[in-house]
């Protein structure tokens, strides 16, 4: 279970492919940020993606015999299978000499006293067993797909090859993360230059050639260890291993991760990166995190892209970083599912710099690059404060800029980590005070439309008298932040006329602060709601 010391809260991308001229270090300035200006409303949009994805019930569709599943069937889950978890190896041991002949054992993981078998009568298994065995479905996984029903404001901001500057950082650093152990759980990871080679653990069959190997995998892991100007990554010195658990159409299930996690926790990674899910909750799955959380590995699983309220296994487990998307100046993308199991953070997920097959770069989008982000993060923080992937999520915590609504929300969790904060944490006197963000309420029958607007203390000396000015459709607004200790939030709600939203018009709000700073382009930020489209 990770500690928190506040309050907390794939998908895969219009890919455009582009040819990759060369890889080569260089320096990224916070100047690169774009301005920062967004649109809320869920506003009709291109889908994210230009290519098919695995399809619910790819794993059923193969099944040829006349037996019928149906409560497989009802729950969504691959018929004709299910996992047996036993009190002892005995216990198990026992069943497998009963069993001899009878059913089909497709897998095991000795370690959580697991077994995946199949069979073609309910009665006959249910005769095998004597009553002390978990029965269990395995749910199918899929890497998020972006074209389930999920749409992105018509302005957010694309974060490009801008990670380093994101992050806080004014040169990117190849050894941010060196020492730190990664486990990355996806379609595989192929030769790129921009990071050099992987070690693949094969857990779902891989073409032979890497050409034809989904990318998906591959992206991801640049986001962890690119280490080049073109694909900069969060942690490029650090030590990343992969398992491949899904196929080629991004279609994996419970078992098979759950069996890559205790693998990976096994080998040694102190952090597992996972940018794929399952809404159905599988206890060998649950075990399995359970299994990482007692020695001391950190699981980032992406929350997936259907714009739901819940986040998709194993996201939604207590213990997990559920990875929430937003763009580059850290506003919710709206296909982002929530993190609903208050471990949260978000990272962007718009148009992300990223490797591919072929050598290729492609711009990744999703809770799919998210989730390797915060992965990377954590590790930079790792081997920087040379602590534990636990203590390393808290202090992400303690320094994450202020995301949505004040403290932590479903949207966008506890906050977007910053490792510029985390690093001057011990440097004196750094005044920087940010509009770190506002959300727009429009009018409900039982309420006013309004607005949030949130100052945050991103500096290290206590701020006092910060002058801060609101400009709105309904007038202009001064509010005066009397004191601010370093990390403090101070929050105004503000209201509205409900009349423009009524009207259908567009309503924007523009809110400066009027002291210069370590960071001036934080001193501003201007958000719009528009209306959704009939």
């Amino acid at each position: 279970m990770i500690i928190t010391t506040k309050k907390i809260s794939i998908s895969l991308l219009s890919i455009i492919l582009l040819t990759c001229l060369g890889f080569l270090l260089g320096k990224y300035s916070r100047s690169e940020k774009p301005e920062k200006s967004v649109v809320q409303s869920e506003v009709t949009a291109p889908k994210l993606v230009e290519r098919p994805w695995g399809k619910l019930g790819t794993e059923n569709s193969k099944k040829k015999s006349l037996f019928v599943d149906e409560e497989a069937t009802k729950l969504g889950a691959i018929r004709g299978q299910r996992t047996l978890q036993f009190s002892s190896r005995e216990a198990m041991d026992d069943f497998l000499r009963r069993a001899s002949g009878k059913i089909r054992i497709m897998d095991r993981i000795d370690g959580l006293n697991a077994l995946r078998i199949g069979f073609d009568d309910s009665n006959l298994l249910t005769g095998l067993l004597d009553g002390t065995e978990q029965m269990g479905m395995i749910y199918p996984a899929y890497t998020p797909d972006p074209t389930g029903g999920g749409t992105v404001q018509a302005n957010a901001v694309p974060l490009g090859r801008n990670l380093p500057a994101w992050l806080g950082l004014d040169a990117f650093d190849p050894a941010l993360g060196k020492g730190i152990k990664i486990a990355i759980l996806d379609t595989g990871v192929v030769p790129h230059p921009a990071y050099g080679d992987v070690k693949n653990y094969i857990l779902t069959q891989a073409p032979e050639n890497f050409a034809d190997w989904n990318g998906h995998g591959t992206a991801a892991a640049s986001l962890i260890i690119g280490n080049s100007s073109t694909v900069p990554g969060a942690a490029p010195g650090a030590e990343l291993t992969s398992w491949r658990v899904a196929s080629d159409d991004g279609v994996s299930d419970s078992w098979t991760i759950a069996k890559a996690i205790y693998e990976a926790v096994d080998a040694g990674n102190q952090i597992i990166s996972l940018s794929m899910g399952s809404y159905g909750d599988s206890k060998v799955l649950y075990d399995a995190v359970q299994y990482a959380s007692t020695n001391g590995a950190v699981i980032v699983a992406s929350s997936g892209n259907d714009g739901r309220t819940q986040a998709a296994y194993p996201a939604n487990y207590s213990g997990v970083i559920a990875s929430t998307a937003v763009d580059a100046q850290n506003n919710h993308l709206l296909f982002s599912n929530h993190a609903t199991n208050e471990n949260g953070l978000s990272a962007p997920g718009w148009k992300v710099a990223s490797a591919w097959p072929n050598n290729q770069v492609a711009q990744f989008s999703g809770t799919s690059a998210s989730a390797p982000i915060i992965s990377g993060t954590l590790a930079a923080v790792m081997s920087h404060h040379n602590v534990t992937a636990v203590q390393a999520y808290n202090i992400m915590l303690n320094y994450a800029n202020e995301t949505g609504t004040l403290g932590y929300d479903p949207q966008t969790g506890a906050g977007a980590p910053n490792l510029g904060r985390v690093f001057n944490s011990t440097v004196p006197n750094i005044s920087d005070s940010a509009v770190a963000s506002q959300v727009i309420t429009p009018p409900t029958k039982d309420s006013p439309a309004s607005v949030q607007v949130n100052i945050q203390n991103q500096g290290t000396v206590a701020l006092t008298n910060v002058p801060v000015t609101i400009a709105t459709p309904s007038g202009q607004y001064t509010r005066i932040v009397q004191t601010l200790a370093p990390n403090q939030v101070k929050s105004f709600d503000i209201p509205l006329s409900n009349a423009p939203f009524e009207q259908g018009q567009t309503v924007s709000i523009t809110t400066s602060i009027s002291t210069a700073d370590h960071q001036a382009a934080n001193n501003q930020r201007t958000t719009s709601w528009l209306p959704v489209d009939p």
